[in-house]
């Protein structure tokens, strides 16, 4: 299911992008973790970020960049939360390395290139909001561990943590791809509430929610969409939301 067959050319852009920071002296940056990425992860934070600019303008060299960026922080937060927490010493050197070091070192050189790429590209004054990201991303990081394995104390906490885990990052994409292609405050604060409510709504699967769980997120998201002009952009979004609703094998596959 392709639904972001609009903007492939600007997706293999992005890839193309991402896949050549990933090419370093050593090797290549597959050969130090397992990045076991779906459609979705691949996809998703770029399609947004796209998107979202082209409601409002043309997509640019810069608009590519911001993708990648946003990839860049998804993928060095995935890596650095999956790290399985320290071992029992019985672990061979080769298997600690495998473990715990690449997968910090490798979290940390993709932020590097979220960074670089910001340069590069002419759009570092997105670093300041970009850094606040990355600390929230990490914080709901440091709350999911303390409480794995428990009761969480209450609803709002555990959603908590999925919103910072998870939404914030594609609110920051649905925000600042409409703020790079020229958007006004009002839209840019509706991009931003739809990106929240579609990464809930997202989070929420991951964790094995039902479509009862999610569908308030879907609703809202849906509500916010309906007050853009209809358009091909707009169209891929209620695709996204379509998926959700799909509660099925399928899905899960696709999302988790």
């Amino acid at each position: 299911m392709n639904i972001f067959q609009l903007i492939n050319e600007e997706l293999q852009n992005v890839q193309l992008l991402i896949h050549k920071n990933f090419k370093i002296k050593a090797g290549h940056i597959s050969d130090f973790i397992s990045l076991d990425l779906n459609y979705l992860d691949f996809h998703l934070r770029p399609g947004i970020v796209i998107l979202s600019n082209r409601l409002f303008g043309p997509v640019t060299e810069r608009t590519i960049a911001l993708a990648a960026v946003l990839q860049f922080i998804f993928l060095a937060s995935r890596v650095h939360l999956n790290v399985i927490e320290s071992g029992t010493g019985r672990e061979s050197a080769p298997d600690n390395r495998f473990k715990y070091q690449y997968p910090i070192l490798v979290g940390d050189y993709l932020y590097g290139k979220f960074f670089t790429t910001l340069c590069d590209a002419g759009i570092v004054h997105y670093l300041k909001k970009l850094a606040k990201l990355i600390c929230t991303i990490n914080k709901g990081g440091i709350l999911n561990h303390k409480y794995k394995n428990r009761e969480f104390g209450d609803k709002q906490q555990y959603y908590s943590i999925i919103r910072k885990e998870s939404a914030e990052l594609l609110a920051c994409s649905a925000y600042l791809g409409a703020d790079l292609g020229g958007a006004g405050t009002n839209a840019k604060r509706h991009l931003y509430n739809f990106g929240l409510n579609l990464g809930m709504a997202f989070g929420l699967l991951e964790k094995g929610a039902s479509l009862k769980q999610v569908s308030q997120y879907i609703l809202s998201a849906e509500s916010i969409l309906n007050q853009f002009p209809p358009g091909e952009e707009t169209d891929c979004f209620r695709n996204l939301l379509t998926l959700l609703k799909k509660d099925n094998s399928v899905l899960q596959r696709m999302v988790i």
